[in-house]
């Protein structure tokens, strides 16, 4: 998984130099599914910071880290919350010329997490994988757009974490 974060860090530097790009804050509501059953729905806070390829601004890349707002049962009595989450993602988009830009992602997610037992203790557990996303900018300015989303964070080894997202985001 470490080269697989080098290989997007590497990949994400040439868009680093474009000079346009954006940022944004959302709201997440994650649905936490461990293999060892169970479901719980955490929220964290995310921000996001992104630049792009081109000057349509159809193609860029982004780099987002979350902080665990509030957790939830697994309904077994275990409470899992979300520690902190990150991840870089290429970002494909329609033209910037449209105030309604559905978009899609494809990158690498990590999510750590705290599970609270019951009886008493307390375990981490981290989930990472290949991540997919489609999600929706809303133009409120020339400037600020509103952005909802959805993301499959994790799906691997029977572990599944899936993202919805409610954002603010300023262009720059």
């Amino acid at each position: 998984m470490k080269k697989t974060w080098l290989l997007a860090v590497c990949l994400a530097l040439p868009m680093i130099a474009n000079a346009g790009g954006f940022a944004g804050l959302d709201y997440v509501s994650s649905k936490v599914e461990p293999d060892r059953g169970g479901s719980a729905k955490p929220s964290a806070l995310q921000f996001k910071l992104g630049t792009w390829i081109n000057r349509t601004e159809t193609l860029g890349g982004e780099v987002r880290i979350g902080l665990g707002l509030d957790d939830d049962s697994l309904g077994n009595g275990t409470k899992v919350e979300i520690d902190r989450h990150y991840g870089a993602y290429f970002r494909g988009q329609f033209p910037n010329s449209m105030p309604v830009r559905p978009y899609g992602l494809i990158g690498v997610t990590r999510v750590e997490t705290t599970h609270d037992y019951r009886a008493g203790g307390s375990s981490s557990k981290n989930y990472s994988d290949l991540s997919l996303g489609l999600g929706v900018d809303f133009t409120v300015s020339p400037k600020v757009f509103l952005s909802v989303e959805y993301l499959r964070a994790v799906d691997s080894s029977g572990d599944e974490v899936n993202n919805l997202a409610f954002g603010v985001n300023g262009r720059f």
